[in-house]
Order: C-alpha cells, then structure tokens, then sequence
C-alpha cells in the first residue's frame, strides 16, 4: 500500500551575513518575501501575510530571553509559512508546511539570495498519516 502523507515540511534553521542582519528586523522586507516564496512554489495565499516586530533590547542577547525580532506568518491554500528572526543574533527561523507537494530548493535558493545566509540547517519532512 503506498504511503500517504499528510503533507511535506520544511524547517529552514540559519544565519546571515552581518550585513543582512537588519533584513530580520524589516517587517515589509519579510513579507515581501513571503509573497514571493508563495508565488515562486505556485500556492495561493488564503489569509494575507501578518508580521509582528518585537522591539529589540541588546541587554537580553547574552540570557536566554527574547531579545526581540520579527514573527510571521501567512496562511496558504494549502497551510501556512512562518518564520521566527532574532537580529541580533543574525538568526532566524522559517517553516514552510503544504499538503501540495513543493520544491526545498526553491526555498532554500529565495531565502539564502535574500537574507544572505551563511550557514544553515535544512530538514525536509515528509508528514505521515499514522
């Protein structure tokens, strides 16, 4: 019997250049993107994109409190896209989740163009029924 999936999921863990640090503190620069990662992968969008910029305090850098950042997400037809940023750490944090079967690559390629990352931790998950 073949295996059917609930659905593919992408978790797109990273960091970016020093340089590119500010674009994870830039609301409209993130879903920007978002709006073209939808269009690049052929989704549909079903509840516009909703970004949050919390303010950044570089005294929390060196705890493990939040230190601030942008969280995003949109809804597509087929389920959702998020990511989670901390500045200054030149970190983020991004999920793409889709019944519709989709390429990584074309995530991996959009996002690392755009935010300038320089190391990352991609997993491709297949969403099993059990």
């Amino acid at each position: 019997m073949q295996d059917m999936y609930a659905g593919w999921h992408l978790t797109f863990d990273a960091f970016v250049k020093s340089e590119c640090s500010n674009r994870l503190n830039d609301s409209e620069f993130l879903e920007q993107m978002f709006r073209d990662l939808v269009d690049v992968l052929d989704m549909e969008i079903l509840v516009e994109p909703t970004f949050k910029a919390v303010p950044l305090d570089p005294s929390k850098v060196e705890t493990d409190l939040d230190e601030g950042g942008v969280t995003g997400t949109v809804v597509i037809t087929t389920s959702h896209l998020s990511v989670h940023t901390w500045p200054l750490r030149k970190r983020f944090s991004l999920d793409v989740f889709s019944c519709k079967k989709f390429d990584p690559e074309k995530v991996e390629k959009l996002v690392t163009e755009r935010l300038g990352v320089t190391r990352r931790a991609l997993r491709w998950i297949p969403r099993n029924w059990p």
